[in-house]
């Protein structure tokens, strides 16, 4: 069977897609043989099979077990156990065999080790109670090798295949087993870090068990501690080897590059683990002793780096097969990183506080030497490396992408920044006059390198920009200096010394201005030599950077001043792109981004202008070539668009119609736009454009320009009846809306040239199309607004039969919805409906049948049971104001409507609730009456000890009057494409707090209302009468200062 298996794993490897499918079809077809998997498992052993079968077989009994071993691994599980208690027990033991195994190659290894933790989710430790204590067991005899298996295992394990309570009950064992291979001097160098990177791994664990209180966790932390310390010492204290040389690097086993690797891998090891001890119990290491052995360390090898990487062409940020770094430049990210998490340590405070102590008590200034060092270190771990430089040069969009991710960015030159930024929160003075004392020096010496002057503008840059995230004030001695300092580069022969001199002087200027420390005639001169360099510069990467940072200029001098930058910056923006290739946006989405942020702060420096330049049309242009792309270019459009229109709205007629005219050819023809060779681009294309349009409609002052609705609805209307993404039809809705919101009169006047209907029967025929059953949930999930939109503008007159055939359409839809955001749309519909009529309302749902149920009953159920997920603050508000004045009408036809009420909770099991056990036990809930759990909501909106302002769930999700969409998963979207955050702290609708508190204050002595309340939980009935006392108390409060 072996040789037939080999056969068919040769063509899963085929590059021909057939054959690949067909030798993939034929292994499952095997799944019903015995054999099958011990076969496998066979080939996966045989050393002389090659390494690339062999991990063919192993991925393959990987997906074996997936199918067909247990029901446990819901995820894949076919649906059928496949194999027999025995044959697990000789595939069990035949994976270990391969682990243990002296010689095993390292990506035979690491898919055995995959597929022992996925039978071990199965089986351990019930079916497989050995397996833990099986593995911890061979460390005593065991090679290198398997040594490195076993770890390779455990890792996996610890990673994927442990729960809480397995990982606590085998922890002791488990770590005894990594101390002794981490100190054990006869084992390889990387195999002891290997050691040191699981035991790590395990600090995952103890973050989550930190928080139980039945666990002594820190004690038990403190005597890991305890073991461990002396070794992490001796490692950090340690010398690094001698450095290979370029020669030795080549050598495919050199002893001189095996320790040097050995080492570097086994310190950065040891500082990670430190960073997570002191991040989860910071008062548990000695920090200062560690933080003192770490910097003396980092400054040892400042020449090294600086010769081999940033002179040289030395490759760093290479790993191990296992995952482990062993590159000097990867020390040096983990040895910057660790120093800034201590810079909060009580320990490393307590020392530098006794030096200033000492210093002030002397005249001394040791604390301002020891940063003045630091100073130094910083400058030359974030001097551009030779490897950064040429690669900026190829391609400054890198460059770019490097200015606006830096905190994300792993390099020794982010982990500079960081630690100046952070050094400056706690010293800020001190740091900012030892930067300045170390540029004297730099700028002083008679050859002074630009990548000196470049780096220690960068971590200039860190220190200013701290200034301004803290709003902290800047002494006037250090604004001379900072300025002569930077203005002396931006004329620099380097490139990238003139692009960084550039970028700081704007950070420094506009950091200034905003606290009153420079005057604005002064920003303006060197924004104008910035706006020269744009045009004028030799260099990509100046005018680049320049492009980007006139942003900032714009955002900080006066709004005269700016607007007579409008026209130049939007000349130079438009020259560069003239000169750039703009086809692939992929290839410049780091320009694209930085061209729409200036010209959407350009924009909005003063929206008034807009029609004097040319920004739009740049945008529009930049739209037609893809740049809308990803959510936060879509956004940069957008928010321009927005406030030129609504800047434009506030002019008048006559200049709001001047921008329709200006901007509606393009937005129009780019929903005509057909390219079967990039879809993506095409629908981003039509995306944006539809939202432009939304906006320009929800602008409009009184009604449409002339010509605006012949030129859009037959575009809309054509989306939302074809089969284009979801997304595009909730944009297209959401458009209809608006021009119908604002222009009705003329939106039923039209007639559709192609359908030959009217106005009023395309909305409906388009609302019909949407709540019919061939769309999908998401297709439709805007369809409620326009809905209610008709109904109210059209009237019940115009509408006719047509008004009862329409709500009863949006009831049979709203039966079978299962999306939040068609829910919630939907329910909106006879929210907002209630707020006219409800009366109306309950008796049209109440002789509403639909199958065996009442409307009423359908739209009730939906209604309250999905309440809590509504978003948007108009969304919320209507609902509120709904719910209430249902509530009042006392209706013993609503009354009686059952509906889910409460969790059941069972506070007798600790488990955690897999999915497998979900299956089995599903969640439960209470059955209560409407009214009760219409309560029940409302109480769920107020705020506890409401103030305005405060925070709380379900307000402000997107921006007022534009409600989040629904992707095609069911989850929510804000309005330009990015998922919205449920639990993100947002502000309170203070409308809305306070009508529903004169609400139950209002209903507080009715009889009714004391039984529900009667019925509420504890907490809600706590968060009741706090919201109402504490409102009644800055009541009394206001009272009492209107007296004084």
């Amino acid at each position: 069977m072996e040789r037939q298996i080999l056969d068919l794993l040769a063509g899963t490897q085929a590059s021909g897609a057939d054959t690949r499918l067909a030798a993939e079809r034929q292994l499952k077809e095997l799944d019903s043989n015995d054999a099958f998997p011990g076969a496998l498992v066979t080939i996966g052993a045989h050393s002389d099979v090659s390494v690339a079968d062999r991990q063919a077989a192993l991925i393959q009994l990987k997906l074996f077990v997936g199918r067909g071993w247990s029901s446990t691994l819901d995820d894949e599980f076919g649906g059928t156990v496949l194999v027999s208690d025995g044959v697990k027990i000789q595939i069990r033991d035949g994976l270990l065999a391969i682990v243990f195994s002296n010689n095993v190659d390292s990506k035979v290894l690491g898919q055995a080790a995959a597929v022992v933790t996925k039978i071990a989710k199965a089986d351990f430790p019930e079916a497989w109670p050995s397996l833990l204590d099986t593995l911890l067991n061979q460390q005593e005899h065991s090679s290198d090798g398997q040594t490195g298996g076993i770890l390779t295992v455990l890792m996996e394990l610890v990673q994927g295949g442990l729960d809480e309570e397995e990982f606590y009950h085998y922890a002791s064992k488990m770590l005894q087993f990594f101390h002794g291979v981490a100190v054990d001097n006869t084992k390889a160098l990387l195999v002891r870090a290997q050691a040191i990177s699981v035991f790590r791994q395990c600090f995952d664990f103890v973050e989550t068990l930190k928080y139980r209180d039945d666990l002594p966790i820190k004690a038990f932390v403190q005597d890991i501690c305890n073991a461990w310390s002396p070794f992490f010492k001796d490692a950090l204290n340690e010398e690094l080897p001698t450095f290979p040389t370029a020669e030795q690097d080549s050598e495919a086993d050199n002893d001189v590059v095996r320790k040097y690797r050995g080492v570097v891998a086994l310190k950065i090891q040891v500082i990670l683990t430190l960073t997570k001890i002191q991040y989860l119990f910071p008062d548990l290491l000695a920090a200062q002793e560690f933080f003192t052995a770490t910097w003396n360390a980092l400054q040892a090898h400042e020449g090294t780096y600086y010769s081999s990487y940033v002179n040289g062409n030395k490759e760093g940020s290479l790993i191990t097969i296992t995952g482990l770094p062993f590159t000097m430049d990867s020390l040096v990210i983990e040895q910057l990183d660790f120093l800034q998490s201590l810079l909060d340590s009580p320990q490393v405070k307590a020392q530098f506080e006794t030096m200033m102590e000492a210093d002030h008590a002397s005249g001394g200034n040791a604390i301002g030497e020891w940063i003045m060092s630091v100073m130094g270190a910083l400058v030359t771990y974030a001097s551009i490396t030779a490897e950064s430089e040429g690669l900026w040069e190829i391609d400054y969009n890198v460059f770019l992408s490097e200015e606006t991710f830096a905190e994300t960015n792993n390099t020794p030159r982010s982990s500079s920044a960081g630690f100046a930024f952070n050094l400056c929160t706690w010293l800020p003075e001190k740091t900012l006059e030892s930067i300045l004392g170390y540029m004297k020096l730099i700028w002083e010496d008679a050859h002074p390198s630009w990548r000196h002057k470049e780096a220690a503008l960068y971590v200039l840059q860190q220190i200013v920009e701290e200034h301004k995230n803290e709003d902290r004030p800047v002494h006037p001695d250090a604004v001379g200096p900072c300025v002569e300092y930077v203005a002396s580069t931006m004329n620099d022969g380097s490139p990238l010394l003139r692009a960084r001199g550039h970028i700081v002087m704007a950070a420094v200027l506009t950091v200034w201005v905003a606290q009153g420390g420079t005057n604005p005639e002064m920003v303006s001169a060197y924004a104008q030599q910035s706006l020269n360099a744009m045009g004028n510069d030799e260099s990509d990467i100046v005018k680049a950077s320049c492009i980007r940072l006139m942003s900032t200029y714009l955002l900080a001098i006066p709004k005269p001043l700016a607007t007579t930058f409008q026209v130049p910056v939007v000349t130079a923006i438009t020259s560069f792109l003239t000169n750039q290739d703009m086809e692939d946006m992929d290839e410049n989405v780091d320009l694209v981004d930085a061209v729409l942020q200036t010209l959407r702060d350009l924009i909005m420096a003063n929206p008034e202008t807009c029609l004097d330049h040319d920004a739009l049309d740049v945008m529009l242009g930049m739209v037609k070539l893809g740049a809308a792309r990803d959510e936060t270019t879509y956004i940069l459009i957008e928010e321009a668009f927005e406030s030129a229109a609504q800047a434009m709205a506030n002019e008048g007629v006559e200049t709001y119609n001047q921008l329709c005219y200006k901007v509606l050819p393009s937005l129009v023809s780019a929903m005509e736009v057909q390219d079967e060779n990039d879809k993506e681009k095409v629908t981003a294309q039509v995306d944006i454009s539809l939202n432009l349009i939304k906006l320009l409609a929800a602008s409009a002052v009184n009604s449409l320009p002339d010509g605006f609705i012949a030129a859009t609805m037959p575009k809309l209307c054509r989306i939302i009846l074809s089969d284009a993404d979801f997304y595009l039809h909730q944009q297209a809705t959401l458009a209809i809306k608006e021009i119908l919101s604002n222009d009705h009169a003329r939106v039923f006047a039209w007639v559709d040239p192609e359908f030959q209907k009217g106005g009023l029967d395309m909305i409906l025929l388009i609302i019909g199309h949407l709540l019919g059953p061939q769309v999908d949930d998401a297709s439709a999930a805007e369809v409620g607004d326009l809905a209610v939109e008709v109904v109210e503008k059209a009237g019940p007159d115009a509408l006719g039969a047509s008004m009862r055939e329409l709500l009863q359409v949006v009831v049979v839809r709203l039966s079978t919805a299962e999306h939040p955001g068609l829910i919630q749309s939907l329910v909106l519909v006879f929210a907002r409906l209630s707020l006219i009529s409800a009366q109306d309302v309950l008796n049209f749902l109440a002789e509403l049948q639909i199958g065996d149920r009442t409307g009423l009953d359908v739209v009730v159920t939906k209604w309250l049971e999905n309440s809590t997920i509504f978003v948007g603050f108009q969304a919320v508000r209507q609902n509120v104001m709904a719910l209430t004045t249902i509530y009042s009408l006392h209706d013993t036809r609503f009354a009686g409507i059952q509906v889910k009420g409460d969790m059941i909770v069972d506070y007798n099991t600790t488990r955690i609730k897999t999915r497998s056990l979900a299956k089995a036990a599903p969640i439960q809930y209470t059955v209560i009456g409407a009214e009760l759990k219409l309560i029940k909501l409302l109480v769920n909106e107020l705020v506890p000890n409401y103030t305005s302002g405060s925070p709380v769930r379900g307000y402000g999700f997107a921006v007022v009057d534009a409600a989040p969409r629904v992707n095609s998963e069911g989850s929510w979207e804000s309005a330009s494409g990015g998922t919205v955050s449920r639990g993100s702290p947002t502000k309170a609708d203070d409308e809305t707090q306070k009508y529903l508190i004169d609400f139950f204050t209002g209903i507080g002595a009715e009889a009714r209302f004391q039984q529900l309340y009667g019925e509420l939980t504890d907490e809600e009935q706590k968060r009741l009468m706090g919201a109402v006392e504490d409102h009644q108390l800055q009541q009394a409060q206001q009272a009492s200062l209107a007296g004084h």
